[in-house]
């Protein structure tokens, strides 16, 4: 993968990793790029106050290099931050501050040159590289995403050196296997805490609710769908408009984020779960319901690839995919979060001894009598 040093001219760069959700394939990406253009750099590892010892350490060992711990929220290690980085990259040195977004970059340079600077847990708030003044050196500020509108398709697969239709087809059904297998880890622990809170809720007389937009708009209604052939209530509440639209035609309701989220929770009570489903972590809505949800008193679970956002801020128990190095928006996500979807409705069957026999006659079609059509 290659990044845009040449456009920008830079002539060293600090990479920023957030130490609570460090996403290794995607720094290594970066790490990688900065070492084959031979630029002199820092590795910083933000939001250390979030983490424990071992989990830093660990950080390190995976990303192969050392990582300078700090927290620009709590000012951890970051007293003599500036006399260090100076030290480093000499007077007019073009210094590119990559990472993936909520890294904090917009927030180191804010640190480092005082200014004023827009920043938020909101993925995308950085669209472009902006240039900043810092001690006569050059600070460049990028956006948190590896996606190279040069190559092709970039934003499903990367097809660079493929022409043929054939090999498409193989390159990107691994690359889907891929983003299953490389999720097992990230995904495991929430899964499993995922896994005890529906058990429980299912347990008590409880209902699930899972909401998304645009393709985690499927993705959710595929869950809703499974779980309902075994037996579990899951409404399937979405930006799709299907079910709110009766609604919004007579008051609105559901024309605005937070009147779509306040829709959502109005089908939940505080014996419920709520999943929200958001590969970016920042749909407006989707997030809200999660907040709302908890307000009202029902749990929350997030299935997300990014967990330090406003979805993850707002959910009791987070599963994340590690599907797509480059970015969210991906089929890839979308696979993986489907599985993960699956993997979870089955496993709570098995835990509850549901046979083939029973799910099956969960599917099969009822008869029931009617008046013929056009008979009033």
């Amino acid at each position: 993968m290659m990044t845009s040093f040449e456009s920008i001219g830079a002539t060293g760069a600090i990479l920023m990793v957030n130490a609570f959700d460090p996403q290794i394939p995607t720094s290594k990406i970066f790490l990688e790029a900065i070492q084959k253009n031979n630029l002199p750099h820092v590795v910083l590892g933000n939001k250390m106050d979030l983490v424990n010892p071992d989990e830093f350490s660990q950080l390190e060992a995976e990303l192969g290099c050392k990582v300078m711990p700090m927290s620009l929220l709590t000012r951890q290690n970051t007293d003599h931050l500036s006399e260090s980085l100076k030290k480093t990259f000499p007077e007019q040195a073009r210094i590119s501050v990559l990472g993936i977004f909520n890294t904090g970059k917009t927030s180191l340079i804010a640190h480092l040159t005082g200014k004023a600077l827009k920043i938020s847990n909101m993925p995308g708030t950085t669209l472009e590289f902006e240039e900043h003044d810092w001690g006569n050196r050059v600070l460049i500020d990028s956006v948190g995403q590896l996606i190279d509108v040069n190559r092709p398709f970039m934003v499903g697969y990367d097809f660079t050196g493929l022409d043929q239709p054939d090999l498409m087809f193989e390159h990107a059904l691994r690359q889907e296997a891929e983003g299953i297998l490389s999720s097992i880890r990230s995904a495991k622990a929430g899964f499993l805490s995922a896994l005890e809170l529906l058990a429980d809720c299912i347990a008590q007389g409880g209902k699930i609710v899972i909401t998304g937009a645009g393709a985690s708009a499927l993705v959710a209604e595929e869950i809703a769908g499974q779980f309902y052939e075994t037996g579990i209530t899951c409404l399937p509440v979405t930006n799709a408009m299907s079910q709110a639209n009766p609604v919004s035609f007579a008051k609105g309701v559901a024309e605005e984020e937070g009147g779509l989220a306040r829709y959502v929770v109005s089908m939940a009570s505080p014996n419920d779960v709520v999943i929200g489903v958001s590969a970016s972590g920042g749909t407006g809505f989707v997030y809200e319901a999660l907040r709302l949800a908890r307000i009202k008193g029902a749990k929350t679970i997030a299935l997300t690839e990014n967990k330090d956002t406003p979805l993850g801020a707002n959910a009791d128990v987070i599963i994340k995919s590690s599907a797509k190095p480059e970015g969210p928006s991906s089929t890839r996500v979308q696979t993986a979060h489907l599985c993960i979807g699956h993997t979870l409705v089955c496993t709570l069957a098995a835990m509850r001894g549901l046979t083939g026999e029973e799910s099956v006659n969960f599917m099969m079609p009822e008869h029931i009598a009617t008046k013929k059509m056009g008979i009033k």
